[in-house]
């Protein structure tokens, strides 16, 4: 089971580094595409190797809520005008379509139903 970019992305373990898309969104007040697709292709991946939620190591189903929590408090942390936390490099109508691919991925994860990407505002969409 590779979880790469899931331990990247997790601060609490050996392999987070701050230029992961969480370490990006936390160190630079930025979302990084390029950062979140990887993330995103490994859901994808892992998705296909566990078809039953209750196959899935509990160790991984508690990086991905930490991920998936930390990202949405981040973001309302961004829209909260009594925060001092704002992501710098999108506007409000990109953070919503980015807020949106990235809640539906991660539900359609523990869901076991993986959006098709070609349904998204923004982004790939490589896959069918």
């Amino acid at each position: 089971m590779s979880m790469k970019q899931l331990n990247r992305n997790f601060p609490w373990c050996d392999e987070h580094e701050n230029d992961s898309f969480t370490g990006i969104l936390k160190e630079k007040c930025a979302w990084s595409d390029e950062e979140y697709f990887k993330l995103e292709d490994e859901l994808y991946d892992l998705s296909s190797k566990y078809n039953d939620a209750d196959q899935l190591p509990r160790i991984m189903v508690w990086r991905l809520m930490r991920v998936f929590s930390y990202v949405m408090m981040t973001i309302g942390c961004h829209f909260n005008p009594n925060d001092g936390y704002k992501i710098e490099n999108l506007d409000d109508e990109q953070l919503f379509d980015r807020r949106e691919r990235f809640q539906l991925v991660f539900e359609g994860f523990f869901k076991g139903e993986m959006p098709k990407t070609k349904c998204f505002e923004y982004g790939r969409s490589n896959r069918e």
